[in-house]
C-alpha cells in the first residue's frame, strides 16, 4: 500500500515539477526566446506585388519582439499592433514552439484604384476607405476611379465598389475587362473597357442584368466584326449600340 502511495505522489507531484523545473531552465537559457517571425498573407487574389511592401514594413515592426520568450510574448499587444494597419481585415497568432511565432493576416482588398492629381493612386476598399496612396508600379491590378467628385465623397466610392462587385469576375463584360469607371449625376456609373476603349454606360440599378446584356452584345459584335463607341445599358429591356461610323 506504502509503495503505491509512493508511486501515486511521484507520479503526480514529482514528474510535473521535474517537468517544470526542466522548462523553467530553458526558459531562462533563451530555448523560447523570439527568434523566427513568419507573416503569412492569406487570399491575397493576385495583389502580392502590392501587399509586399505593407508586409516588410510589418515585419520591421513585430520584429522589436524578437528575443522575447514565448511564454512572456504580450500576443493581445501584437494583434493590436497589426490591426493598426489600414490594410489589414483581420489577423490571428499562433505560437509555433520552441521559438517562432506565425502571424495569418487577411489583407483587405482592393476594389478599385482612385487617381490622384499628382498622378499617385489610393487604393479603395469594400467599405469605400482610402488606403495609403502608392505609386503606378506598386498598385494593384484593378480598374481606376476617375473624377474629383469621389475624392470626398466616401458614400460615392463605396457605391462604385457595390457596382463593381456586382459585375462577373469573368466574361466578355467583367471585372476584368473594365480599365475605368466614371459617375454622372445625371446618368449613374460609365464603365470604360481595356482594349477598345468602348464606354458602357451602366446606371446605378439592376447592374448584375444589365452586365449579361452587355456581355452579349459585345460576343454578337465579335461574331460580326463591328467596332463601338457606347453601349448604353441603362435602359428597361434594350442595349443601345452607337457604331463607330455613327455621327
Amino acid at each position: 500500500m506504502k509503495k503505491l502511495i509512493l508511486s501515486l505522489i511521484f507520479g503526480v507531484v514529482v514528474i510535473p515539477l521535474s517537468v517544470v523545473g526542466v522548462i523553467y531552465s530553458l526558459n531562462q537559457s533563451g530555448f523560447f526566446n523570439l527568434d523566427n517571425i513568419q507573416i503569412v498573407v492569406e487570399n491575397s487574389d493576385g495583389q502580392s506585388h502590392f501587399l509586399k511592401p505593407l508586409v516588410s514594413e510589418l515585419d520591421h515592426e513585430i520584429d522589436q519582439a524578437r528575443g522575447i520568450s514565448l511564454w512572456k510574448l504580450d500576443l493581445k499587444k501584437i494583434e493590436t499592433q497589426v490591426n493598426a494597419h489600414s490594410w489589414v481585415e483581420q489577423v490571428s497568432l499562433t505560437r509555433r514552439w520552441p521559438s517562432q511565432l506565425q502571424v495569418s493576416v487577411v489583407p483587405r482588398e482592393v476594389k478599385l484604384l482612385f487617381v490622384n492629381a499628382d498622378g499617385s493612386l489610393s487604393p479603395i476598399v469594400e467599405d469605400g476607405n482610402f488606403l495609403p496612396s502608392v505609386s503606378a508600379k506598386e498598385a494593384p491590378d484593378v480598374a481606376l476611379l476617375e473624377g474629383d467628385v469621389f475624392k470626398k465623397d466616401s458614400s460615392l466610392r463605396k457605391k462604385a465598389v457595390g457596382v463593381m462587385n456586382e459585375i462577373p469576375k469573368d466574361g466578355r463584360f467583367s471585372r476584368k475587362t473594365i480599365s475605368e469607371m466614371n459617375f454622372d449625376s445625371k446618368e449613374g456609373f460609365w464603365a470604360t473597357l481595356i482594349q477598345s476603349g468602348i464606354r458602357v454606360k451602366l446606371g446605378e440599378e439592376n447592374i448584375p442584368t444589365k452586365a449579361a446584356r452587355v456581355g452579349q452584345v459585345l460576343e454578337y459584335m465579335e461574331t460580326r466584326d463591328l467596332q463601338a463607341r457606347v453601349i448604353d445599358a441603362d435602359l428597361s429591356k434594350k442595349v443601345l449600340v452607337r457604331l463607330r461610323k455613327d455621327p
